[in-house]
């Protein structure tokens, strides 16, 4: 089994004017959302979310200040088999491993990325951090040959 957790976006366009004084103008905007993916639970596991919720997830997601906001839409237990998001969308793994989640994302090249020619895969890493931020970030590209390119 597996947890699946989609995500909403949305920007802030009355802040891109905004001084900072007073009340923050509201014009919000939809920008997509996410994917977050936890394989392999175990029936415990799925069970604990299932009475508890998702709240350690849900903190390391969730991200609100006046100029962006992403917020968790649904989240679900589902057999390995089911399609997590659209065949164009790239989901982000969440692994625990030992005392912490830690999070990956590999993009496939694509019809409509605009990668330096040569570059087929664009390989993510980090520590997931409260509100959405991240810790040891890092990222690299492959080419067809599975060797890492540099990208000045």
């Amino acid at each position: 089994m597996k947890l699946v957790i989609q995500t909403q976006i949305r920007e802030n366009y009355g802040a891109h004017d905004w001084n900072g004084e007073g009340e923050c103008p509201q014009y919000w905007k939809c920008k997509g959302g996410n994917t977050f993916v936890v394989r392999d639970l175990t029936v415990d596991q799925a069970m604990k979310v299932g009475q508890n919720g998702i709240p350690t997830l849900t903190a390391l997601i969730e991200d609100r200040n006046e100029y962006f906001e992403e917020y968790i839409l649904d989240w679900a237990i589902v057999d390995d088999d089911v399609v997590e998001c659209e065949e164009w969308e790239t989901p982000t793994e969440f692994v625990w491993r030992g005392d912490r989640w830690l999070a990956f994302c590999e993009q496939r090249a694509g019809e409509y990325d605009c990668w330096a020619n040569g570059i087929t895969l664009k390989a993510e890493s980090w520590i997931p951090l409260k509100g959405g931020e991240r810790a040891h970030y890092e990222c690299h590209y492959y080419d067809s040959n599975n060797q890492l390119v540099e990208v000045a």
